[in-house]
């Protein structure tokens, strides 16, 4: 009987570690959001397209190593793993569907809500490539990837996630106006050339700055790994920089939740000043 309650304990504690991280991050970053009950369909849809993407990214990272045949011993493969195998696949699959949601769909209408997409997305991706990790192998060492993932992957790929978001919102609304740019009349074609350049450069940064923290996180920790002697200043910088991670995503959420009540105050500003004018008539 003990045996059993421990084994059920055991499992318990595994499946926490594996889902509470992923599903506590995307209620906080659907929270900024807003109307989380009306999205609820986007989100699922967008959740289960990550998690279904990670065949895709999968097939892609074998391929890859395959050709490239990279040498985790040395830095050059490391970084070739990690910014090329890892991170470049990985990114492009989650960028793609992205950029598929936010061409197609009417509900994006606010610099939040791209964080919240991107998140759906991401930490779908992380949520079932988890279950590959944990899957197989000894029960404790199961529990231990499932531990230390929970605190270090399942954050990592939220991070990523609002790196691309941020700068996606920034591309597709602008530096404080609002307008969807793809929504607009006219469309890009249509906008101004200043507008079109901070569009196209927004959403390079999107792209890029997802792929280089991805590939500077995997780097580090396979450097760690797989090359002693750099164990512990890889370690070391590893830990630095997702700290300071941390803080600049946290901060990339607060300047967008700050731009969504800026357009809302200003629609509402002028709506009020059209009342006035309707009422003195």
């Amino acid at each position: 009987m003990l045996r059993i309650l421990l084994v059920c304990g055991y499992y318990f504690f595994l499946l926490i570690c594996v889902v509470a991280p992923v599903f506590l991050l995307l209620w906080a970053l659907a929270d900024a959001a807003g109307e989380t009950k009306k999205l609820a369909k986007t989100y699922v849809f967008l959740f289960f397209d990550g998690g279904m993407s990670t065949a895709l990214a999968s097939f892609a990272e074998w391929a890859l190593k395959a050709l490239l045949n990279p040498d985790s011993k040395t830095i050059l493969g490391c970084f070739i793993k990690g910014f090329v195998v890892a991170a470049f696949t990985e990114e492009t699959v989650k960028f793609a569907i992205l950029v598929l949601v936010v061409v197609t769909s009417a509900q994006f209408v606010r610099y939040t809500r791209t964080l919240a997409f991107s998140a759906f997305v991401s930490l779908g991706f992380a949520f079932f490539e988890n279950l590959d990790y944990v899957s197989p192998g000894p029960l404790n060492r199961s529990l231990y990837v499932a531990f230390t993932r929970a605190f270090t992957a399942i954050p990592g790929h939220c991070i990523f996630s609002i790196f691309m978001g941020y700068f996606l919102a920034l591309a597709i609304f602008g530096k404080k106006k609002g307008v969807n740019i793809l929504k607009a009349e006219g469309g890009i074609s249509g906008a101004s050339e200043k507008r079109r350049k901070y569009f196209y450069k927004n959403v390079a940064l999107s792209y890029g700055v997802a792929i280089v923290a991805h590939g500077v996180y995997d780097f580090l920790l396979l450097l760690a790994s797989e090359a002693p002697q750099f164990r512990r200043i890889a370690l070391a910088s590893w830990g630095v920089l997702f700290i300071a991670a941390l803080y600049v995503s946290s901060f990339c959420v607060d300047v967008l939740k700050a731009k969504d009540q800026a357009v809302a105050e200003t629609k509402q500003a002028a709506r009020k000043s059209d009342d006035d004018v309707n009422i003195r008539r």
